[in-house]
Order: C-alpha cells, then structure tokens, then sequence
C-alpha cells in the first residue's frame, strides 16, 4: 500500500500573497505564522516578479513557484525520502 504526499497550490492563495509582503509587516504576526510565511517567502523569487504588471499572471507564478520549492523541500528530508526510497511512500 503505498500512501500518496501531493503538494498542491490554488490562485489567489492568501498564504503566497501575505509572503509576498515587506519583512517588517511578516515579524508582526504570531512566531508560527511568521515563520512558515518566511519559508514560503524565502522561496520566492520576488526579484522575477518585478518587472511583471500582470497581478494574476504574478499570482500564477508566485503560487506555481511555491508548489515547486515545497516538493524540492520534501525531496531534502531524509525520513521523507526513506520512506520514498522503501515505496512507502509517493511525493507527487
């Protein structure tokens, strides 16, 4: 039986957007919240967002971007990866 970890992302993801804001506004909420918003941020690449005028085509990417860096962050741990490696376990 192999069990199934699917990484998924949606537009106008409310998460994606609020790791898109100013360092200064994320260190004002809760440490849980504040972090995992840092995660999500720390993989964006917001630098390739700029010279985009588009907002959904800028959510699209930065959504798109951040599904992407979630599987490679599970693809670095090594329980996940062991049990992918035993087929306990399928990252899709």
């Amino acid at each position: 039986k192999v069990k199934v970890l699917l990484v998924l992302g949606h537009e106008l993801c409310g998460a994606v957007k609020a790791a898109m804001l100013p360092h200064e506004v994320l260190e004002k909420e809760p440490p849980q919240l504040e972090q995992a918003l840092k995660n999500i941020k720390a993989g964006l690449n917001q630098e390739r967002f700029e010279n985009m005028r588009d907002s959904r085509a800028i959510d699209r990417e930065s959504v798109t971007t951040n599904v992407k860096q979630q599987v490679e962050r599970l693809r670095r741990d090594k329980g996940i990866m062991d049990k992918v490696r035993s087929d306990e376990l399928l990252i899709s």
